[in-house]
């Protein structure tokens, strides 16, 4: 087994249960949910993801966000289900690009729920380039709430108000 943690995530404050408590392999935690976009992020990606659901709200956009919390075993079952529902789909990866979970999901998507899908899967991660040293092109780099919104709003149908 191997356990990941992001060092940015260190900063975080949220609720600790006060008894001991595990994470259940294998089981998927929808952060968020929503009827018109599925979103799914990993590890820091799913605060930048709720953080774009929350803005989308406001313009009249429902996303559903998932975070897997593991990746092997995978939670299909709660990505396929919601994406079945939502029609539509972001992954957020801080990966590259290439041979990573981002492409993992949306190959798993595009071949178990193609007939769900009423827009095209949409990725968001660093571009395949070589990660920068520089902190102003790190953060240039690195996915981000607005990347996030941007996906969504280009696949998302918003409501007639």
């Amino acid at each position: 087994m191997i356990f990941f943690e992001h060092k940015v995530l260190y900063t975080l404050q949220g609720e600790v249960p006060e008894e001991a408590y595990t994470i259940p392999f294998g089981e998927a935690e929808i952060v968020r949910e929503g009827d018109d976009v599925t979103i799914v992020a990993l590890g820091r990606m799913v605060h930048m993801a709720a953080q774009a659901a929350d803005t989308l709200a406001a313009e009249g956009v429902g996303c559903e966000v998932i975070d897997p919390r593991t990746t092997s075993p995978l939670d299909e079952e709660t990505i396929l289900e919601s994406v079945e529902r939502t029609g539509r789909l972001v992954v957020v990866d801080e990966s590259g690009p290439r041979c990573g979970m981002a492409a993992d999901i949306a190959s798993l998507v595009a071949t178990r729920a193609f007939g769900a899908l009423r827009a095209p899967i949409r990725t968001v991660t660093p571009p395949h380039t070589p990660v920068p040293f520089s902190p102003v092109l790190e953060d240039a780099y690195v996915p981000g709430a607005a990347r996030v919104a941007e996906a969504v709003r280009s696949i998302a149908v918003k409501e007639s108000v």
